[in-house]
């Protein structure tokens, strides 16, 4: 009887699973064809958004518009949603036996749930697709007769082919093309336009490509780009023809020259910049703002916490709460928002609650800054989707464990918060690329233990995309060697650790060795009179491994008391832009020779109680915008050479 009763249970079983796998299927399919239906949306809008902003469009087709664009959100959400839960039939199918296949009913009849309100969503969402069809024929709104796409025809500019003429084939030209080398090759840092300027037919388009093409002088600029700007272009087609070429650059790089374009025309307004250039904080002008905003509330793209929130039915991709006061919006989990942003919260009222934002399954950015949150609970774990979580200047003292789920997260900014060690989970974040936990004490600024790294376990080698780990407390570590986890991180750019032993220092260099993309580091050693011993320090004081920073742009050393020789090396890293040494020099004299430190913006030389005298040649730290000296007691004189130093701001 038991046989039979098991091979009943096994039979149903079977039925019930096949028709999980028939269901399954079928929903892939409705994923893959609305999935294509977002395409064509996307395309669509690309070609209509021009026509909306024209303030003659009609406002029956703006709302039009604006109907379709929340459908492409909510595709976007079905598609997420159905990512986050799909888990692959095969894998239900590993264990064998009746008790394996009645431990996994539960998460099955979920499973079909799941798949039954997806497909639910689909359809609803393929109605409304032929809602808004049918509205189109109803209102006439033929819009993509009127849109120039951009595959229509333009007209042809007959001077296009003389773009691939070989250089054999240019005669008389060498003077001009002498001339357009010298000017692009000038060392003036600032933003220059060169017109070539000439009748017809005289080879002016024919002369700047052959420049654009000639190695030599492509290595002058971190970037370039070939666009051919007819009467007709569109600004958009441009941009995107620019983006194309930036194919070797991470996305952070090409963020950064959109943000330095900004910057220059005066779109966006730099408040805070640091003493190398980068752009630490910025803000819109009002009147920018005042714009920016209307368009984004018209896109459904951000929603500023209007006093009316509960009561706001509009599709909200991204919500920015910035109130000072109790009046908060406690709505946040209602919408399928992307993204949640504090802004100057004085106080927190008594019914907020953060599992508020756990309904948001679809949440990808969480910023917390600033904000006075003690406590995140276990459930964060649920926002399966986040990448991006900042709880800097908060008072959480803890993560939860369930952090380790959060499979998708790339920063986990917990500057300046309590947070003393992080848990081993994670080490599960293998797509995290940006590691910032630290606490700076202002009090103490001039010593060793100014800032405080915080604790990680062992395997923490597994984030092998992490390219910034700032900062890890060595001393506090816990687990297997160090080093050893360190040298699997080959694509760190920024890495600051502290709390280092003397007999750490030979590991250390073999681990840094194989970060060829390190830009910026950053070492103290467990105490000041603990000197680090780097290999081949004998000769030359410097390690070897120095040389391979081509990258780097950053360097700061403390206490580590290297000589004029060393000083030497450091003179020849082609991209150092800041360098600052607080009693890390050993000598009576510092030398800059000429042709030393040619980028280098900012210069810091404190606490030097040996030095005695400094010689500055001209021709060395050309571009030093602020220097700072001592204090260094026994320091005579500043040399007469500073006045060489061209680009001077501040001393």
């Amino acid at each position: 009887m038991a046989e039979i009763a098991e091979g009943i249970v096994i039979d149903r079983l079977i039925s019930f699973f096949g028709a999980e796998v028939k269901l399954f299927g079928q929903l892939k399919k409705e994923v893959e064809d609305i999935r294509i239906e977002l395409d064509h949306i996307a395309c669509f809008l690309r070609q209509t958004d021009p026509m909306v902003d024209k303030e003659d469009s009609n406002g029956g087709f703006k709302l039009w518009v604006q109907h379709v664009r929340e459908v492409a959100f909510q595709i976007e959400d079905v598609m997420d949603e159905y990512k986050l839960y799909h888990v692959p039939v095969a894998q239900h199918q590993q264990q064998q036996g009746l008790m394996a296949s009645l431990s996994r009913i539960p998460h099955m009849v979920q499973t079909v749930k799941r798949h039954l309100q997806a497909a639910s969503k689909i359809r609803d969402i393929k109605t409304s697709v032929n809602e808004i069809k049918e509205r189109s024929e109803r209102y006439r709104f033929n819009t993509l007769q009127h849109v120039p796409g951009e595959n229509c025809n333009e007209p042809v500019d007959p001077g296009m082919g003389l773009h691939f003429l070989n250089s054999e084939a240019l005669v008389g030209i060498d003077s001009s093309r002498q001339e357009l080398a010298r000017r692009l090759a000038d060392a003036e840092l600032k933003r220059t336009i060169i017109s070539v300027v000439g009748m017809g037919g005289v080879r002016k388009t024919t002369l700047v490509k052959k420049a654009f093409d000639d190695e030599i002088m492509a290595g002058h600029f971190d970037c370039h780009a070939w666009i051919t700007v007819s009467q007709s272009s569109r600004v958009e087609v441009l941009l995107r023809t620019i983006m194309k070429q930036h194919h070797s650059m991470t996305l952070e790089e090409v963020a950064m020259t959109y943000l330095s374009e900004l910057t220059n025309r005066s779109l966006v307004q730099v408040s805070v910049i640091d003493s190398i250039g980068d752009v630490r904080n910025c803000q819109l002008h009002y009147l920018m703002r005042e714009v920016v905003v209307s368009k984004s509330k018209e896109l459904s793209f951000i929603q500023t916490c209007p006093e009316n929130l509960s009561n706001h039915d509009r599709v909200a991709r991204h919500l920015s709460i910035c109130y000072k006061s109790n009046n908060f919006p406690m709505v946040v989990g209602n919408y399928q928002n992307h993204s949640a942003i504090f802004f100057d919260i004085e106080e927190l009222p008594k019914s907020f609650c953060f599992l508020q934002f756990t309904k948001s399954k679809l949440l990808k950015e969480l910023d917390f800054e600033g904000a006075p949150l003690t406590y995140i609970p276990e459930e964060l774990g649920n926002l399966f989707n986040l990448k991006y979580l900042s709880i800097r200047d908060t008072k959480v003292k803890k993560l939860p464990r369930s952090i380790g789920k959060l499979h998708k997260l790339q920063t986990l900014d917990l500057k300046r918060s309590f947070v003393s060690e992080l848990p081993v989970e994670i080490n599960m974040l293998f797509n995290l690329q940006y590691l910032v936990a630290y606490y700076k004490y202002k009090q103490s600024i001039y010593s060793i233990n100014s800032q405080r790294g915080r604790k990680l376990y062992s395997n923490f080698g597994s984030l092998e995309s992490l390219e910034k780990l700032y900062e890890v407390d060595l001393e506090a570590y816990s687990g297997g060697n160090f080093f050893r986890e360190l040298a699997r991180l080959k694509q760190l750019r920024k890495l600051c650790i502290t709390k280092l032993k003397s007999e750490s220092g030979n590991a250390l260099c073999d681990a840094i060795q194989q970060m060829i993309h390190l830009q910026s580091l950053r070492i103290s050693s467990i105490k000041e009179e603990e000197l680090l011993h780097l290999h081949t320090i004998s000769s030359p004081p410097l390690p070897g491994w120095i040389y391979e920073l081509r990258n780097l742009t950053k360097l700061t050393l403390e206490w580590s008391r290297i000589s004029d020789d060393s000083l030497q090396i450091l003179g020849v890293l082609p991209n150092l832009l800041f360098f600052w040494i607080f009693e890390g020099y050993s000598g009576a004299q510092l030398h800059f020779h000429k042709n030393h430190f040619k980028k280098l913006k900012d210069l810091r030389l404190c606490w030097l109680n040996d030095l005695k005298r400094l010689i500055i040649d001209e021709g060395s730290l050309t571009l030093v915008e602020h220097l700072e000296l001592g204090p260094s007691p026994q320091l005579e004189e500043l040399p007469a050479t500073i006045s060489h130093l061209k680009c001077l701001k501040t001393i």
